[in-house]
């Protein structure tokens, strides 16, 4: 947390008392104070309610503050204004009553919460603005994350851990997270959705679909302006697109061969059989050189075309640096009998069925 965002939060107790605001690690919930039973209040309830914030009275202000909580969504909008035009001791409250929300496992709750956060998060009211950047800063990698991913997944995109060499997982005292998602033609959350991508902190690479033919978005509902708007939210995002058609290996990208890296299970990868450590070395009888290479064959394809990939498997580190090597050198190429006695040892050819781009395996 900012030294500002600090002296915010330690102005807040002073003013609010007894309001529990102490610090929560992100195991813990706030204290959660007695809910009077459901009811559902008119306008003017939530209105007194929340000058009630205010009183004087010590009695007062902590009913008034059940009376919110238990108000539910209903008081949401009320109460994102009078967080920025109350007095500090109802801002300080309101972000108790929020925090509540947000805390409570319900998803009815749970959303109006964290769209009210922050909504204050980018308010002109310092206190109201600080106290909630530094509630969804705290909860950035739990409830926020995990959240968003998960709606993410309901609204058919894939979200999955980067977790090998070069989209490296880095693990440091809180085991920090980086994620890819893939928002494909099955895709049904349009720009709206783009919102639950803010929300995951480790997000780090974007892959959409693109039409080969017009080089358009293809992912539905998604238009360039809205990735320009999200790529200014998230500076630092890769934006990547690819074709409709689906392989399913995992590869470093700046590798100057195709070595496959990984090969998750449920993919057309998979089911063809395909092994970490094959080197793929022709797709269609065409030279494949890199990964990069790779996935601009497949982006030639729909799904369901079936594809003849020729791989190397079983190359120990001398093959490796060997094939590496000559890959290299420009022609006529002195290696090139070296590398097809390299094909007629370890050469095999599978045919392969690509899937969709984005879509979720089949059981």
């Amino acid at each position: 947390m900012t030294r500002r965002l600090a002296g915010l939060f330690l102005s807040c107790v002073a003013v609010c008392g007894l309001v529990t605001l102490t610090p929560l690690s992100a195991d813990e919930t706030p204290a959660t104070l007695p809910v009077v039973a459901p009811t559902k209040p008119s306008a003017d309830d939530v209105e007194r309610w929340i000058q009630d914030l205010s009183a004087p009275e010590f009695a007062k202000r902590e009913e008034a503050t059940r009376r919110l909580i238990a108000a539910g969504p209903l008081a949401v909008d009320a109460m994102v204004k009078g967080a920025q035009s109350s007095s500090l001791e109802a801002t300080c409250r309101i972000n108790t009553i929020l925090r509540t929300w947000y805390t409570s496992g319900k998803d009815e709750l749970i959303e109006p919460a964290e769209a009210a956060f922050e909504t204050l998060a980018e308010s002109k009211n310092r206190h109201a603005a600080g106290r909630a950047v530094a509630t969804l800063e705290q909860y950035a990698t739990t409830i926020r994350q995990d959240r968003a991913i998960a709606q993410i997944k309901q609204l058919g995109g894939t979200a999955e851990e980067l977790n090998f060499a070069g989209r490296l997982r880095v693990v440091g005292p809180e085991d920090t997270k980086f994620y890819m998602v893939i928002l494909g033609r099955t895709w049904r959350g349009g720009e709206e959705g783009l919102k639950y991508l803010r929300r995951v902190a480790g997000l780090r690479t974007l892959y959409l679909v693109q039409d080969q033919a017009t080089g358009k978005i293809a992912t539905p509902g998604i238009t360039q302006d809205s990735i320009d708007e999200l790529h200014r939210a998230i500076p630092g995002l890769a934006i990547d697109f690819r074709g409709p058609a689906f392989l399913g290996v995992k590869a470093m990208a700046n590798n100057s061969l195709c070595r496959i890296d990984e090969v998750p299970p449920d993919t057309p990868a998979a089911r063809a059989k395909l092994l970490p450590g094959d080197v793929v070395f022709q797709f269609d009888g065409q030279p494949v050189s890199s990964f990069q290479d790779l996935v601009k064959h497949i982006g030639t394809k729909q799904p369901g075309d079936v594809i003849k990939l020729e791989v190397l498997r079983g190359l120990d580190d001398d093959d490796l640096i060997a094939l590496e090597r000559f890959q290299q050198l420009p022609e006529p190429n002195p290696g090139k009998q070296y590398v097809e006695k390299l094909r007629q040892r370890l050469g095999k050819k599978i045919d392969v069925t690509l899937g969709e781009w984005g879509a979720k395996p089949k059981p």
